[in-house]
């Protein structure tokens, strides 16, 4: 399968990611074509990349859009039959990205396909999804093979990218996170199979590529939580969304007043990020940083 490479364009976004940068490019280091989209980095980690891969084109955001936006404009880009998606803070090698391929090509229903993640202390971390499910959940056993599930990790991806495009790329009006399952969810309703090879295995460095702070723990939280209100308003229905939203804004006040007492500020920020993210919900605004709506949002779709 020497001519793999020529058959795959890898995409990937970074943000201030100089630190975990050069093990991906060691695991890219037969990949023809690259798309890179830099969210305005301040540590040069678009210099970097042209660097250390001749292959490698950057697409340079004057701020930070988060994930789905700059991920879909290099998609854009793509003119390969797969397209291989991947976190910064991966390593793996020439091996996985074959076996990948061979199971694509062993399934011509399949839209993707996950390898198994391996985290740094050497166990597996794969979430899956059941019938009907938005929230993923760790696999308790040890696969015997490869298997199908209704959502497969974007930590890497290996798409077909004509099944891709045809799905439209991912949900832009996510900011950050559960943009995967949505565009899994998508997939598996289009009637595809996404398939994890359990061959195939990559090594994650889980969040390396960025330190944490009140800050970016604050922007997870929140965006955690907007996100998976967006996504069950999708998915699930905009009435059943709502009221979780207004739970939430409940129970989040409660733990926010707890940590006060308690002099505890990590609770206090987190618990105020998802109140804070469950009120935006509530008021029909959009994601992170967001002015307006990139596409009509669930509740225009749904009258």
């Amino acid at each position: 399968m020497s001519d793999i490479w020529d058959r795959i364009t890898v995409v990937f976004v970074v943000y201030n990611s100089a630190s975990v940068i050069p093990d991906a490019m060691r695991s890219l280091k037969s990949a023809k074509h690259i798309v890179v989209t830099d969210n305005a980095s301040t540590d040069n980690s678009a210099e970097l990349i042209e660097q250390l891969h001749p292959n490698a084109r950057v697409i340079r955001s004057d701020a930070n859009s988060g994930v789905s936006l700059p991920c879909n404009k290099a998609f854009e880009k793509v003119e390969t039959e797969f397209t291989l998606y991947m976190n910064p803070d991966i390593h793996f090698d020439d091996s996985c990205v074959e076996s990948l391929v061979r199971t694509l090509e062993a399934d011509p229903n399949a839209a993707v396909v996950s390898p198994m993640i391996i985290n740094a202390n050497g166990e597996q971390e794969m979430d899956v999804l059941g019938p009907g499910e938005i929230n993923h959940h760790k696999l308790g056993l040890e696969p015997s093979g490869p298997f199908c599930s209704w959502f497969v990790c974007g930590t890497l991806w290996l798409w077909r990218t004509e099944r891709l495009r045809e799905i439209g790329y991912l949900d832009a009006n996510i900011f950050l996170y559960n943009e995967d399952v949505d565009v899994c969810l998508r997939a598996a309703n289009a009637g595809y199979s996404l398939i994890v090879d359990t061959e195939a295995r990559i090594h994650h460095k889980g969040g390396a590529s960025e330190k944490l702070s009140a800050k970016t723990r604050w922007r997870k939280d929140w965006n955690i939580t907007w996100s998976h209100l967006y996504l069950a308003a999708k998915h699930i229905g905009v009435a059943d969304a709502r009221a979780e939203a207004r739970g939430l804004l409940l129970a989040h006040a409660l733990q926010v007043l707890k940590g006060l007492v308690l002099l505890k500020p990590k609770t206090v920020i987190g618990q105020a990020a998802k109140f804070s993210a469950a009120l935006r919900f509530l008021q029909g605004k959009p994601s992170w940083l967001r002015s307006g709506w990139i596409s009509p949002p669930p509740w225009e779709s749904a009258r």
